[in-house]
């Protein structure tokens, strides 16, 4: 299990003014991915601390989850919390189902409301947020299994005082490996929406390591002036806690027995024609990425 304190100094550009203070602390639980964690941000003079850990995602993941509560919120357990966040998705069903009922049942136990977090909003967030910019448009790319990638554009910025604003451009949605859809590139996207049109470009998410994108990924990334991370920024526990204090200051929480995933798609796994068919794809890819020709070497 990794462990990961960020003093208050580090992380108070990514709160909005106080309009609501916290009396005691956020909780945050990130599932969707590869890795699970919690976090904890609590209240520290005119700012805040966030306390992390997490660990690879395997099996039993809701007694991990509750002893890495436990173990961040100490003595006083669930008293001390005024919300809980949690990553509602898209991302691993079985990690979002998971996650969600954790929250739901610490959400009864302790009377307090949840803040449904989307995984692609909170890594966008997060690439912004570890670039050091102020604003950008981030595309985010995550492995969505079964041949597919969930995608979304946010854009993100920190306003005066250190509000933060997402901007959902394009709402998350199913695209394929091969090459995004038209609307993705930032020709569209700054047509479109003109308010940000000139922000720095920046990729989050884990398919621009982790998967065999068609050249269409590649030349959108090119055409925007954007490189891919040196690791996959993916949704994590801190960039849930930040995004879900300002969303539960925007008075976006809801009951416990209203909280739910968003999975985007229904269907959880492919039929044999599919597997046989997905297979056959990823090896003419790997082909046909074999076939090409070697860059010519500099003088």
């Amino acid at each position: 299990m990794e462990r990961d304190a960020h003093p208050a100094d580090s992380s108070a550009s990514s709160i909005p003014p106080p309009r609501q203070p916290l009396r005691g602390a956020l909780l945050a639980i990130a599932t969707s991915g590869a890795w699970i964690s919690v976090a904890v941000l609590r209240q520290a003079g005119n700012s805040h601390d966030c306390e992390s850990v997490a660990e690879p995602a395997g099996a039993d993941q809701a007694s991990h989850l509750l002893a890495m509560i436990g173990d961040l919120l100490g003595a006083d357990g669930l008293a001390a919390i005024d919300a809980i966040a949690f990553d509602a998705g898209p991302g691993a069903f079985t990690g979002l189902r998971i996650g969600c009922s954790v929250a739901q049942g610490l959400g009864f136990a302790s009377g307090v409301p949840l803040v449904p977090v989307g995984s692609l909003e909170a890594a966008a967030w997060r690439a912004v947020r570890q670039a050091g910019v102020a604003q950008a448009v981030v595309p985010v790319v995550n492995d969505a299994r079964m041949g597919g990638l969930y995608a979304a554009v946010c854009a993100v910025s920190v306003k005066a005082g250190g509000a933060l604003s997402i901007d959902i451009l394009i709402p998350a949605r199913l695209e394929r490996p091969d090459g995004p859809s038209a609307d993705l590139s930032r020709e569209a996207i700054d047509r479109a929406n003109p308010e940000s049109a000139g922000w720095r470009w920046l990729l989050a998410g884990d398919a621009w390591h982790g998967v065999a994108l068609g050249d269409g990924w590649r030349e959108l990334a090119r055409n925007a002036g954007a490189t891919a991370p040196v690791a996959a920024v993916a949704a994590d526990a801190h960039s849930v806690a930040e995004l879900g204090l300002a969303l539960w200051r925007a008075g976006r929480a809801v009951a416990a027995h209203e909280a739910a995933p968003r999975y985007v798609r229904d269907k959880v796994a492919l039929d044999v024609d599919e597997q046989r068919a997905l297979r056959e794809r990823r090896d003419a890819g790997i082909e046909s990425q074999r076939r090409r020709p070697a860059p010519e070497a500099g003088p």
